[in-house]
């Protein structure tokens, strides 16, 4: 697995919250990954926690892949 383009990040609802998409590159299949952080406290300390989620996919040969996308493979 290989990441080949991550957008800007954008700030969520909740302060300290920020999402953004990776796309990679997983044998011969692009996925994308919607990925998120937020920041919460636990009772003892602020925690940073991150999570991502597969929210589409194509083979590399997919004519319905964005053309922007095929650029970066």
């Amino acid at each position: 697995m290989s990441t080949i383009y991550v957008t800007n990040s954008w700030d969520g609802y909740s302060k300290g919250s920020e999402y953004w998409n990776e796309y990679r590159l997983e044998g011969d299949r692009i996925l994308k990954y919607k990925c998120s952080s937020v920041k919460f406290f636990d009772g003892n300390e602020n925690v940073r926690k991150k999570d991502e989620k597969e929210v589409d996919s194509w083979s590399i040969d997919d004519s319905s892949m964005p053309e922007w996308l095929r650029n970066y493979l």
